[in-house]
C-alpha cells in the first residue's frame, strides 16, 4: 500500500510502500527516475546518528542512490551497505571530486558541447554532484564556469568545448547513455551482437542487448504480476526497459512479446527507433503508420543508418 513519508536521505515527502523488511521510496531527489529501497532497521539506525554525522553521511548516500538511478540501477540498502558506501573511494568527498561528478552528469545528459541541461529547480539537483546542499552545488557550478568548462544561464548549464573534452576524459569510453536493443529473432540477435554495440558506442551509447528469450521471460513475468496484483505489470518492465535513454526494436520475425516490451518503454516516454530487415519489410504493410520501421540489408549498413538517426 502506497503512503506518504519523508525520505530519510533528502527529506522530501514522497510515496513509500513496504516491501517485506524494506521500505521503497518513489520519485524523490534521490531517485527522480524511479525508486530505491532501504531496510527498515537501517532507517532507524541512520536516523539515530548524531546531527553532525547525519549532515555528512546522508547527502553522500542520496548522491550515490541518484547516480545509480541515472544508470538505470535501483539501490537496495542495508545499514552495512550504507556504511560501506560512505567509506568507499568511489564516493566523491572532496570539492575536486564533486566538480568532476558535475561534469560527468552534464556529459551523460547532453549530446555535444553547447547542449543545454536544465537543473531546474536547483534545490532538487545538488546531489548530482555529491554536493551537501544547494550552496555547495552553486559553488561547484561557478568554479566550473571560472575554469571555462561550462556556461550558465540560471539553472541551465552547457558544457563548453573544453568542458566537453574534460568531461569525456573523465567519463572514459563515452558510455554516458544507455541504449536497449530488442531483437525480434535469434538470428538478428546473433548478427547484431557482433557489431551493433561498438557502432553505437561511437554515438555515445552503452548497449544492452536483449535476447528474444529474455524478452519473452520479462513479458511473462509482467503479465503474471498484473494478473496476481491487479496492477499494470510495470515493476519488472520498468526496471529493465525504461532506464534506457533510447530503445531500438527490430521487428523482423518479431513475436507479440517484443511489441509488448516496447510498449512499456513507449508508455514511459523512452524514444523508440523501429527497424526491420528489408527482405521482411513487405510483412510490415499491415502495421500502423506510426511504426514506420527503418529498413536495412546488412548490419554494417544499419550501423550507418543508426548513426545518422541518433
Amino acid at each position: 500500500m502506497l503512503t506518504k513519508k519523508h525520505c530519510v536521505f533528502c527529506t522530501e515527502l514522497v510515496g513509500m510502500e513496504r516491501d517485506g523488511e524494506y521500505e521503497r521510496y518513489f520519485g524523490c531527489m534521490c531517485a527522480p527516475q524511479g525508486h530505491y529501497k532501504v531496510k527498515s532497521d537501517a532507517i532507524a539506525a541512520l536516523q539515530s546518528f548524531p546531527y553532525e554525522k547525519k549532515r555528512r553521511v546522508l547527502p553522500l548516500l542520496s548522491a550515490y542512490i541518484r547516480e545509480l538511478d541515472e544508470h538505470g540501477e535501483r539501490a537496495s540498502l542495508t545499514l552495512e551497505q550504507a556504511e560501506a558506501i560512505v567509506s568507499s573511494p568511489e564516493v566523491a568527498t572532496t570539492m575536486e571530486q564533486k566538480g568532476r561528478r558535475l561534469l560527468r552528469y552534464l556529459y551523460r545528459n547532453s549530446n555535444s558541447a553547447g547542449d543545454p541541461v536544465n537543473l531546474h529547480p536547483l534545490a532538487r539537483a545538488y546531489n548530482v554532484a555529491y554536493a551537501s546542499n544547494l550552496q555547495e552545488l552553486v559553488y561547484l557550478i561557478e568554479k566550473a564556469r571560472d575554469s571555462g568548462w561550462i556556461d550558465r544561464e540560471g539553472a541551465v548549464l552547457k558544457l563548453t568545448e573544453s568542458g566537453w573534452a574534460e568531461a569525456m576524459a573523465e567519463s572514459g569510453a563515452g558510455r554516458r547513455k544507455e541504449c536497449c536493443v530488442l531483437a525480434g529473432s535469434e538470428q538478428i540477435y546473433t548478427q547484431w551482437s557482433a557489431i551493433l554495440p561498438n557502432g553505437l558506442e561511437q554515438c555515445g551509447y552503452g548497449v544492452r542487448m536483449f535476447h528474444p528469450n529474455k524478452i519473452r521471460e520479462i513479458a511473462r513475468e509482467a503479465l503474471q504480476e498484473a494478473a496476481a496484483a491487479g496492477s499494470d505489470g510495470r515493476s519488472e518492465m520498468v526496471e529493465r526497459m525504461t532506464s534506457c535513454k533510447l530503445i531500438i526494436v527490430d521487428v523482423t520475425e518479431a513475436d507479440p512479446e517484443t511489441y509488448f516490451a516496447a510498449g512499456f518503454a513507449a508508455r514511459a516516454g523512452v524514444p523508440i527507433l523501429w527497424t526491420i530487415k528489408r527482405e521482411a519489410s513487405g510483412d510490415a504493410a499491415g502495421q500502423p503508420s506510426w511504426l514506420r520501421p527503418l529498413p536495412w540489408d546488412m548490419p554494417e549498413q544499419l550501423i550507418e543508418l543508426l548513426q545518422e538517426r541518433v
